[in-house]
């Protein structure tokens, strides 16, 4: 039997029933879908906290003797020999930072570390870096 109920009240509650599901999990989907649900979040966690690496910093001829303070031609040397890595684009050669400071390290090429470290922060501010 069901209860008496004022006409005002009867209405309201069949609206939001109208409006309302009611969605039924088994227990085991329900923590398989909580499980999903924790990876997910702890995998995007992860991906924001990854430092932002540094942008590649390339060098020309003239801007790596003047760095190393030798001439373009022991650079042109240098490259012959295989003493230093660089690549050839739009016929130009170029020289990552990274090697540079890698050679450096090694002790194949030599330069004051100082200097090294005043040419990146240099660099860094005269240069726009990319925005993602």
């Amino acid at each position: 039997m069901i209860p008496p109920y004022p006409q005002s009240s009867f209405l309201h509650c069949n609206q939001t029933i109208a409006k309302m599901e009611i969605i039924t999990l088994d227990h085991e989907v329900y923590k398989d879908l909580a499980n999903k649900i924790d990876r997910i979040a702890t995998y995007v966690f992860k991906k924001e906290n990854v430092p932002t690496q540094e942008p590649e910093i390339w060098l020309t001829s003239e801007e790596l003797a003047d760095l190393l303070k030798i001439s373009t031609r022991t650079l042109q040397r240098m490259r012959k020999d295989r003493t230093i890595s660089y690549s050839m684009i739009r016929s130009k050669c170029l020289y990552r930072l990274s090697d540079i400071e890698k050679c450096i390290r090694e002790r194949i090429v030599s330069c004051n570390p100082q200097t090294l470290d005043e040419f990146r922060k240099g660099y860094l501010l005269t240069h726009k870096t990319p925005t993602l």
